[in-house]
């Protein structure tokens, strides 16, 4: 019934949307938006073949996020697992695709865990975050390994576009369950120099990791299992502080880039009757540094780039099981852009690319004390041609070069073409790879065995979309169709990972609405259909087959606004050891106001899970119920 609810609340909005097109006449003409993530070159968003979602400041107040998770998980075809409150371990599931085969860069450097090829989304704020960019469907062509279910890329604010040369962005809030937070940034910009100084600051009582109310689960044998029970709170503390510098000048640039940040977060034992007793907790700290540059630009032949970056990473664990792991990734690129091609009616360009990446990890926990290291070597290209008519064509190929691994290549075809002034059909297909993490491949404790043996995750997949906009561009409704076959499924058993025999298949379809109703109404929707089977016929764990989410944001007057936002996931698989569970679903509701007190200063309301619904994302872990968030943000 629920599932049914919402389907009929988002073909309302889409049918409202389109008649209002014929009856609303927009103030001023929407501003373009331009995708990093999708091509070798920044290219407009209506131009991109590919299907990205693009999510700035203004998302983020409108759907009531304080974390990166809380607005991801309003994005097509994104799942997310969180096994506790912030702080705790949260993963994304792209497309179907494993938490660890989504490539995630922060300012262009990849932050995947080093050890487990994955990234935990738990800590991360939305605090210095500028905009969000979630591209979908085979991408290692261009962003090579881990990006087979997309990529998410990230960019934190900068000085360079900021109009004066002293500017300060300040952000307090509080909340329920003892939650303070507190963020600045200062910046400037003048004659071509500019700088970014930002502190963050974040801490929460938290509620118990292991749920505190009782659920009951039907295994796949029928069989009834029971979690919750837990009272502890489990605290979070982060902190997080990060530099930019840099020069540009249009035809040439280079910038610096370095980011500290350390999070405690406390968690729960296995055994609950420990919980009183057991202090567990975890402290993760994380150096990052980046010099970056370019030369030359669209309108030249020629435009270098080039990029150098370390990030460092050291994990201390408390508990029974104490352990402490230490990782560095190195990374250098270089990229040519030939524009060849610059003006007329088709533009044409082409891209190489050359990267180099040295990765090494160490644990206690490993039998074997030498530092683990990974080194891979690629080369890469990628051909783009654009037409006036709106139409669109890329070619992208990558060789991969593994020191552990059997070399690879793989490949990426997409294209766009405009079918008429509201309708374009778009589509891709393309090949992508997933080394085994240095985990997998070493194990982990006397009682993980390494697997020297495993093969890399092969994929080919595809989509076909059809795009229906307005004419003025301010209603778009994009029907997407998915699929992809997996070969050598890396999966975790009790002992070691191994390889599935055999191909696993994912498959689905996304319906996404964005639209400007009025001058001072606008929307949101999206619908996901997901199903996806391993090699052995089985569902994969923890992906919804419904998915659904729904925003309306209203200007009550120009000062004062108000949004709500509806979030529904539908029945899954979890595992409850050594039960494969069947999750129910749950829908979410959360309200939010905000308030121009002066054209300097925002007071903003959030109230999340607006009905306390009782739930578990995650199987045996905690969910908040009812939550108030009130803050104060202003710019001078």
């Amino acid at each position: 019934m629920q599932k049914n609810m919402i389907t009929t609340a988002m073909l309302f909005a889409f049918s409202s949307a389109l008649y209002a097109t014929e009856n609303v006449t927009q103030s001023e003409a929407l501003a373009p938006i331009y995708v990093y993530s999708a091509y070798a070159t920044p290219v407009n968003e209506d131009q991109t073949a590919s299907s990205v979602t693009v999510l700035t400041e203004k998302d983020f107040a409108e759907r009531d996020a304080t974390y990166v998770s809380d607005v991801l998980k309003t994005v097509p075809s994104v799942a997310i697992g969180a096994s506790g409150g912030r702080g705790a371990i949260t993963s994304l599931f792209l497309r179907g695709a494993n938490s660890n085969q989504t490539a995630v860069f922060i300012d262009g450097v990849r932050v995947n865990d080093i050890g487990s090829g994955g990234f935990d989304f738990g800590g991360l704020t939305l605090s210095n975050i500028d905009r969000i960019e979630v591209l979908r469907g085979e991408q290692s062509a261009l962003w090579g390994s881990d990006a087979m279910g997309g990529v998410v890329y990230i960019t934190t604010k900068t000085g360079l576009h900021t109009d004066k040369p002293f500017n300060v962005d300040f952000n307090v809030g509080m909340g329920s369950k003892g939650t303070y937070d507190a963020s600045a940034t200062v910046s400037g910009s003048n004659k071509g120099f500019y700088y970014a100084f930002s502190g963050d600051s974040h801490s929460t009582k938290n509620i118990s990791a292991l749920s505190e109310h009782r659920f009951y689960y039907r295994a796949e044998d029928g069989r009834t299992y029971q979690t919750g029970g837990a009272t502890e709170r489990d605290k979070f503390h982060r902190d997080g502080v990060s530099a930019k510098l840099g020069y540009d000048d249009g035809r040439q640039g280079v910038e610096v880039l370095a980011s500290h940040s350390s999070q405690t977060v406390h968690t729960d034992p296995y055994l609950l009757s420990q919980e009183a007793t057991a202090d567990n907790y975890s402290r993760t700290r994380q150096d990052l540094l980046k010099l970056s540059g370019y030369y030359g630009t669209e309108q030249d032949l020629l435009k270098h780039h080039f990029s150098v970056s370390k990030v460092k990473t050291k994990v201390d664990n408390h508990s029974s099981d104490s352990n402490e792991t230490r990782g560095k990734r190195i990374n250098g690129s270089y990229q040519l852009d030939i524009n060849f091609d610059r003006e007329g009616e088709i533009t044409q360009g082409l891209s190489l690319l050359a990267d180099y990446q040295k990765t090494k990890f160490d644990s206690l926990n490993f039998i074997d004390k030498e530092t683990k290291a990974f080194t891979e070597k690629s080369i890469a290209a990628e051909y783009r041609l654009f037409s006036k008519a709106d139409h669109s064509l890329s070619l992208s190929g990558r060789y991969v070069d593994n020191s552990k691994y059997k070399n690879a290549f793989v490949g990426r075809i997409a294209g766009a073409y405009r079918l008429s002034d509201n309708l374009k059909a778009h589509a891709s297909f393309g090949s992508a790879i997933h080394n085994p993490s240095l985990i997998d491949f070493y194990g982990w404790y006397g009682s993980y065995a390494a697997n020297p043996n495993l093969k890399p995750e092969k994929s080919v997949g595809g989509e076909f979309g059809l795009l229906l906009e307005s004419n003025d561009k301010a209603h778009q409704l994009d029907v997407t169709y998915f699929a992809r076959k997996v070969e050598d499924l890396i999966s975790a058993t009790r002992t070691q990972s191994i390889n599935l025999e055999g191909k696993s298949r994912i498959k689905g379809v996304e319906v996404a609405y964005n639209g400007k109703i009025t001058d001072d109404l606008s929307a949101y929707a999206n619908y996901t259909y997901t199903q996806t089977k391993d090699s052995n016929g089985q569902a994969l764990l923890r992906r919804p087959k419904h998915m659904a989410n729904l925003g309306l944001a209203y200007h009550i007057t120009e000062a004062l606004g108000a949004n709500v936002n509806v979030n529904y996931v539908g029945k899954r698989i979890d595992t409850i050891y050594p039960a494969r569970v069947k999750m129910p679903s749950y829908t979410l509701v959360s309200l939010g106001a905000n308030y121009q007190v002066t054209p300097n200063l925002n007071v903003y309301a959030n109230l999340n899970n607006l009905f306390d619904k009782k739930y578990e994302s995650v199987a045996g872990y905690g969910q908040y119920g009812r939550t108030l968030y009130v803050g104060l943000k202003g710019s001078f």
